[in-house]
């Protein structure tokens, strides 16, 4: 197993990588008060992204970075070259999917009790 290690001065909140035509953008986005969110976009070089997953919400950039360099080496696994001096281009889509991570957890922020006595066996 091969670790990837991505340096740089400051910290890590954007990262191209290309294997053949392929884009890959992985951003570190805020989502709401000391909450992040990563999200990756792929597509086609140049045209517009085709994929996008989006994890979180994490509560300190260290554990957002953290996961970001942990996708960008298993990318590096897949042959992705990292381009860390390319502009990212699709920033402002990855900002409107991040947000839905905070709009989810919002909706979904209820309190839930298992009550076992009320379980019926399927039967």
């Amino acid at each position: 197993m091969k670790l990837h290690y991505f340096h740089g001065r400051g910290p890590l909140r954007a990262l191209v990588m290309i294997r053949d035509q392929r884009r890959v953008e992985l951003f570190i986005k805020p989502v709401g008060d000391d909450i992040w969110a990563l999200v990756a976009l792929s597509g086609s070089v140049d045209g517009q992204p085709e994929k996008h997953r989006c994890q979180g919400p994490y509560r300190s950039t260290a554990q957002a970075e953290a996961v970001l360099r942990s996708v960008a080496g298993a990318l590096v696994g897949q042959d992705y070259q990292p381009q860390p001096r390319d502009y990212v281009v699709w920033s402002v889509m990855a900002q409107r999917l991040a947000r839905t991570i905070r709009i989810d957890r919002d909706a979904s922020a209820g309190k839930f009790h298992f009550d076992p006595d009320q379980y019926e066996p399927i039967g």
